[in-house]
């Protein structure tokens, strides 16, 4: 049950292209149960991208990256905790709220939509982390880069939303309380 680099590729550029092209590119990516597990799988891509966020968390907490990403096993954990359950939160928000809602087609593809939908939106997130973390920005200045960045990240979720309920206001919803989520999972963690 391995990913095959071109099973990522196509996978990964049909979720960035969910944002513009809806539900015309839910056929890139797997949406058979095994692409279901694999997509799950696949949130281990976020690695990279949960390094720059854990540099950028590290230096907010007035620590040095000199020392080591992993120097405060900790943090490396609570970094990594946060970010896994800021993509898997939505879905199991869902669940919770309409439990019938888990034996229906839609949802195993909207599951697999977010789920890659998330590898890009941490990867767009780490990226002003990662410029703040080498000292190229100043705080507020990667607030308002994590801001643009986020923007971004909203219009993916809702085209992620969106391919796989339809155009209604559940897709924006669902955008919309996945910031809600993002804020309390950032809270349990202590990093907002």
């Amino acid at each position: 049950m391995g990913l095959a680099a071109d099973d990522i590729a196509r996978s990964l550029r049909g979720s960035w292209r969910l944002m513009n092209d809806g539900a015309a590119a839910l056929p890139d990516l797997d949406l058979s149960r095994h692409g279901f597990w694999r997509s799950f799988l696949a949130l281990a891509l976020m690695l990279p991208a949960m390094i720059a966020l854990l540099a950028a968390t590290r230096l907010q907490a007035g620590l040095s990256n000199s020392a080591g990403l992993f120097a405060a096993p900790e943090l490396a954990a609570t970094v990594a905790g946060a970010l896994l359950l800021a993509i898997l939160i939505v879905p199991a928000f869902l669940v919770a709220l309409r439990p019938e809602l888990a034996r229906e087609g839609r949802f195993t593809s909207f599951v697999i939509a977010w789920n890659w939908a998330g590898i890009v939106s941490a990867s767009l997130m780490a990226v002003p982390a990662a410029v703040f973390a080498l000292g190229w920005s100043t705080p507020d200045l990667a607030a308002v880069q994590a801001l643009a960045f986020g923007l971004i990240v909203l219009r993916l979720r809702y085209g992620a939303a969106r391919a796989t309920f339809g155009d209604g206001g559940a897709a924006l919803l669902i955008a919309l309380s996945s910031l809600l989520l993002d804020y309390g999972v950032a809270r349990l963690f202590g990093l907002a």
